[in-house]
């Protein structure tokens, strides 16, 4: 199907956009972790309250984890359910709740990942990622200190991970459970270990070459040269020519490797092009038969999925490049937290200005787009203070140091004492007491660490927070998400949302092409007729 057929997606979660000279309604929305939710039916109501007060219009709330465990109390996969859930099934008591409030629900869940204890791991090691050298994510280091975790799934090997595990469990939420959607996350390759590092199982491997047709398969050893017409080589590129190494079968799985990602199809080292190609398409098929099986049991289920800022970029390291599959996504919510940004807080308004225009291009008009917005890394001046303050606190701190600590304390309390003064004295006294050597640097540490879990009010000005809304809306976005309910509830930020969203939603700015324009709903339904 050519791109320009593609129509206009849902612009809002409640409303169809099916001519020019309507508006869309700005959409509203946080993501949430079964904890914000509690462990009865009683706190799932007082949470949707909280939700209501602040004009949510949609949550998405998470119901498979990167450790693999989830959230539901599921039939066919009983052995992943998380062992706190299983005797309060949190998705049901999400759904039973949120119509009485007129809030949509899209189940969050983490795609690809899974854990060494994981049931779908231990059950299928095959499934797994593998580097060059044949290891896990699980085992990378992302710093000298610090190894990574999860276990990602190839998203690529048939039958393996995502059409035995992930699709069926989707399947199994969208039939179970009265959701309005499916929210995909980690939708991708892993980034932040080693983007050219994953993934070289057996099954990528042998499909790199089979995927690409580098050679015959009715005769795999035959070789086949180019044929050199033209002056340039790399004109040549349309002629007969087979590329599969006549060793292939002998190589080892690093030296394989090693030639997809340096390896030349003509006279250049770009046999690395088509590796990030096959990435970007396993992940994009896997969108769309995600959509095909829920849509098989509910026609009118919705779909949404946390994206990074830039699909180019993300194409290029972690296989999600999302203007590919916009199309099977009703709501393209891209992660475009202040973390993925350098410098001051007013440089990261002066990009939003930049960067959401440019979103609202890329997803054109084939999905909606929400803005998403984080409600911890936007407020990194008044961390830093008490974070450099922890990493001060050592047994071994000389002298310098400990005048550091000092001066950073005394600035720290003095702005603590803006909003409670009852506490702020109290932390000046155990510091006080540190000093004496009372307390040890590791207690004077959690102490810290803790008061940043529960700051006062207003110690995280929720006016940052509203002036990102408002550059979101100024650039053109369909609507806002807000990561996370834990956050905002830890930052004391309800209040700010609440002013945020208290006005009723603005028409958000279209950037639509000319010509007519069709619901999501009925591009699917022209998708399915041939040709």
């Amino acid at each position: 199907m050519k791109r320009s057929l593609f129509v206009l997606a849902t612009i809002s979660l409640s409303f169809v956009l099916p001519a020019r000279s309507q508006t869309a309604v700005e959409g509203r929305g946080v993501w949430a972790h079964p904890g914000d939710f509690g462990r009865s039916e009683k706190e799932v109501e007082a949470f949707f309250q909280v939700l209501k007060k602040s004009h949510i219009q949609v949550v998405v709330p998470l119901v498979k984890d990167m450790a693999g465990r989830i959230y539901w109390h599921s039939r066919r996969f009983p052995e992943a359910v998380h062992p706190d859930y299983r005797q309060f099934d949190v998705l049901r008591a999400i759904t039973n709740a949120a119509p009485k409030y007129g809030i949509k629900v899209h189940a969050w869940l983490c795609d690809f990942g899974e854990a060494k204890d994981s049931p779908a791991f231990k059950l299928h090691p095959e499934w797994a990622m593998l580097s060059p050298e044949g290891g896990l994510t699980a085992d990378e280091k992302l710093t000298p200190d610090k190894v990574y975790g999860p276990v990602w799934m190839c998203p690529a090997r048939r039958p393996g991970y995502t059409d035995q595990w992930l699709l069926p469990m989707i399947e199994e939420v969208v039939r179970d459970y009265p959701v309005d959607g499916i929210h995909h996350d980690y939708v991708r390759y892993p980034g932040d270990a080693a983007p050219d590092t994953y993934c070289f199982c057996d099954y990528c491997l042998e499909h790199f070459l089979v995927d690409n047709l580098f050679f015959y398969p009715s005769q795999p050893a035959k070789q086949v040269p180019l044929k050199n017409i033209r002056l340039r080589p790399e004109a040549n590129w349309d002629q007969d020519f087979t590329v599969k190494p006549a060793d292939w079968t002998s190589l080892s799985r690093e030296q394989k490797a090693r030639f997809i990602l340096e390896g030349k199809a003509i006279n250049r080292a770009d046999l690395d092009y088509f590796f990030y190609e096959l990435r970007c398409d396993a992940v994009s098929r896997f969108v769309r038969e995600a959509w095909e099986r829920a849509a098989a049991v509910r026609p009118n289920i919705e779909m949404s999925a946390a994206v990074f800022i830039n699909p180019m970029k993300s194409g290029r390291f972690i296989g999600q490049r999302w203007t590919d599959f916009a199309p099977w996504v009703d709501i393209t919510m891209t992660m475009t937290y202040r973390s993925h940004f350098q410098g001051s807080f007013e440089d990261y308004l002066a990009y939003l200005a930049d960067v959401v225009p440019a979103q609202v291009a890329w997803v054109g008009n084939m999905s909606s787009l929400y803005v998403g917005l984080d409600a911890y890394y936007i407020f990194q001046e008044e961390r830093e203070p008490w974070e450099k303050a922890v990493a001060l606190l050592k047994p071994e701190a000389d002298n310098e140091s400990r005048a550091k600590l000092r001066k950073l304390m005394e600035g720290n309390i003095a702005y603590l004492t803006r909003f409670s003064v009852p506490r702020a004295k109290a932390l000046g006294a155990r510091f006080r007491s540190f000093e004496k050597g009372k307390a040890s640097p590791s207690e004077m540490a959690a102490e810290i660490t803790g008061f940043l879990t529960d700051a006062p009010p207003g110690f995280f000005p929720e006016d940052k927070l509203i002036r990102a809304i408002e550059a979101v809306r100024k650039s053109g976005g369909r609507g806002v998400m807000v990561f996370s309910a834990s956050h905002i509830s830890r930052n004391k930020l309800w209040g700010g949302l609440e002013k945020a969203f208290s006005f009723p939603a603005r028409p958000a700015q279209e950037v639509l092409p000319e010509g007519p324009h069709l619901s999501i709903r009925a591009w699917r339904e022209l998708r399915k007729k041939p040709g």
